[in-house]
């Protein structure tokens, strides 16, 4: 659902292509405009939703316009561009990287076409090109008369490094070869992704934007390719509650696909067909219930109704990581169902996940903040302590202690600080016949969580002896 368009504003973009046998000449970066345009037209038909962003460069590279729906405003920013000084790659691969972290971040798959001179058949492959952070391809489209040149130098058009792989027009350069370039890149990137929802007897055809990509792990002996099947299973539905924030890997649009007929009729009759997308999209969003889905032999899904604001919502994909397990909490997805001789019992109303034989401890002192509820009842619960000072000076430095080493765990080290200033607040607050204890308490804790040494896990903040009455600390 993201693409970038790079476009070269160097000296050799000015130069002149005359057409054979017509008195008509265009610049390189006429083409190139001309090239971005029906691209975009394409864009506005088959793949409404595709966020387009626009770069320039030349030896530097600038953001002429951000990530947008509105072709219109990039078609009207491309007609004023102005040439540069001389070609250099890698700033235009350091500012893509940085434009798709801030605007989405690195997990989100965005496709890069650049349009430059020929000089990218040489200028791609030097040692100081770094790849992409982020999944997809670059897509290179050089408009140069004698690009072959720099081409017979190579066996392939792939770049190096996965980099991505460079598509030429066809020569003589025109604005028609041009146009059937990016219309060949356009029907070979911009593929919905079909596939079949099924849930029992219920089935509907739908499109997954952005189309899901395979995925590859490595694991201790072997890599580990995974890939989605066309047939999408909804094997059980659970309470939203239950499933909180899981660890994914992508998310998908899920709508139903239009059968395109030139019969008026046969489009009248599937207008009027019912769908099971739009059935399970509005159960769900009533009943505030989550669809788990079968994606591949050990991979599973879930089905949300997502909004991005109080009037629309869509259904969504959320592709979780390969295995049965990819829920913690939930344990291994393949047990959340009632076994025979439960459903043979009159009482069977007990909640899932079923329990299992194995007797757990959950005696655990580890803290866990999916929300962020928890987190504030803990830091409410220390400074409860705080203020029945000398009598809980115990518990308050163990509590604070629990604290300190969860957020050290989860390299949230602003916690710490945070807690440090509000013990700080704490203390300058303490109404006056409050022990003496407890603002000395109450500064010394907060000092000890601004040390550097606070960051080590193995340390332990004991309470400061004072001159008042001794209590059993520890």
């Amino acid at each position: 659902m993201a693409t970038v368009i790079a476009i070269d504003l160097s000296v050799s973009m000015i130069r002149d292509i005359k057409i054979k046998d017509t008195k008509e000449s265009f610049t390189l970066l006429q083409l190139a405009t001309h090239g971005v345009n029906v691209l975009l037209d394409y864009l506005a038909i088959h793949s409404k939703l595709e966020f387009v962003a626009v770069v320039t460069f030349s030896s530097t590279c600038d953001v002429l316009c951000s990530f947008t729906r509105d072709y219109d405003l990039i078609k009207a920013k491309i007609t004023q561009l102005e040439f540069r000084t001389n070609t250099c790659y890698p700033p235009v691969i350091q500012t893509i990287n940085y434009l798709v972290h801030s605007e989405w971040s690195n997990s989100v798959t965005c496709q890069v076409i650049m349009i430059t001179d020929g000089n990218c058949y040489e200028g791609l492959r030097k040692p100081d090109m770094t790849p992409f952070l982020f999944p997809g391809k670059l897509i290179v489209v050089p408009l140069d008369q004698v690009s072959s040149l720099y081409k017979n130098n190579y066996d392939s058009n792939k770049l190096p490094n996965g980099l991505g792989y460079i598509s030429s027009p066809e020569l003589p350069l025109t604005p028609s070869s041009v146009a059937k370039a990016f219309e060949k890149i356009a029907k070979e990137t911009y593929v919905p992704y079909s596939a079949m929802l099924r849930c029992g007897h219920l089935k509907s055809d739908v499109h997954l934007i952005p189309p899901p990509m395979s995925y590859t792990k490595a694991a201790d002996f072997e890599i580990m390719t995974c890939c989605i099947s066309s047939e999408l299973n909804i094997i059980g539905f659970l309470e939203s509650s239950k499933v909180e924030c899981p660890a994914t890997l992508s998310r998908h649009l899920v709508l139903p696909q239009r059968i395109l007929d030139e019969s008026l009729e046969t489009n009248e009759a599937s207008a009027k067909t019912p769908s099971f997308c739009v059935l399970l999209h509005g159960a769900l969003k009533v009943e505030n219930m989550t669809a788990v889905c079968q994606l591949s032999s050990n991979w599973y899904g879930l089905l949300v109704s997502w909004a991005d604001n109080k009037k629309k919502s869509n259904l969504m994909l959320i592709i979780l990581e390969p295995g049965t397990n990819a829920i913690p909490w939930l344990g291994d997805i393949r047990n959340l169902t009632l076994s025979p001789t439960e459903l043979c019992k009159s009482d069977v109303d007990e909640t899932q996940p079923t329990k299992t034989p194995d007797k757990r401890s959950y005696n655990q002192s580890q803290l866990v903040w999916i929300k962020e509820a928890g987190l504030q009842a803990d830091i409410q619960k220390i400074l409860r302590q705080a203020r029945k000072m000398p009598d809980k000076i115990p518990s308050f430095y163990k509590e604070l202690n629990r604290i300190r080493k969860a957020a050290i765990a989860y390299s949230f080290n602003d916690l710490l600080t945070s807690i440090a200033d509000l013990l700080d607040i704490e203390c300058s607050n303490l109404p006056g016949g409050t022990h003496p204890d407890c603002a000395l308490q109450l500064s010394h804790a907060a000092m000890e969580l601004r040390k550097p040494l606070a960051m080590d896990p193995k340390l332990t903040i004991t309470p400061i002896i004072t001159k008042y009455a001794q209590h059993d600390l520890m």
